[in-house]
């Protein structure tokens, strides 16, 4: 009978042979897992930006109209628009108005192509509301088209004299 074969480790060579390159291909995957991150925040950053300048925007022209009535004061309740109700504004929908102050003030917000105009305003709904005592309600509406519904600023103020 022949004697069993035995093995022999390989004289030189370390039996954990191949950890540091699985070491390095975790640390590679981790950096690249946390590089996604960093990206994905940056995006959400961008984002986030773009939607505080179109509230500036519409801050703007919401105080640009009420500014308007005030000089007008007299006749406030010429400047209504949409006053439907809460369920109005925002709503698709052309807009309308023989006051030239409040046509001019709808052709800012939703100028075409005009730097400072507010994305898809001409397809929706503004409303000005003009409540007793010249409570003005203005809801300015905009939806970027990367928006999965419109966005909306609204403010209110009590136009006296």
């Amino acid at each position: 009978m022949s004697a069993p074969r035995r093995s022999f480790a390989r004289a030189g060579r370390p039996a954990q042979a191949g950890a540091m390159l699985i070491e390095a291909l975790v640390a590679i995957l981790l950096f690249s897992i946390a590089i996604l991150g960093i990206v994905g925040l940056q995006a959400r950053g961008v984002e986030v930006v773009r939607d505080a300048e179109y509230r500036a925007q519409a801050s703007l022209f919401a105080n640009q109209i009420i500014g308007r009535m005030w000089a007008d004061r007299f006749n406030v309740p010429t400047y209504a628009l949409n006053a439907g109700g809460a369920a109005a504004a925002c709503a698709a929908g052309a807009n309308a108005s023989a006051n030239p102050a409040v046509a001019d003030w709808l052709n800012s917000v939703a100028g075409a192509g005009v730097a400072g105009a507010l994305p898809g305003a001409a397809g929706l709904l503004q409303q000005i509301d003009v409540a007793p005592n010249n409570v003005v309600t203005v809801t300015v509406c905009w939806q970027a088209p990367q928006d999965a519904a419109p966005h909306a600023f609204t403010m209110t103020a009590q136009i006296q004299g």
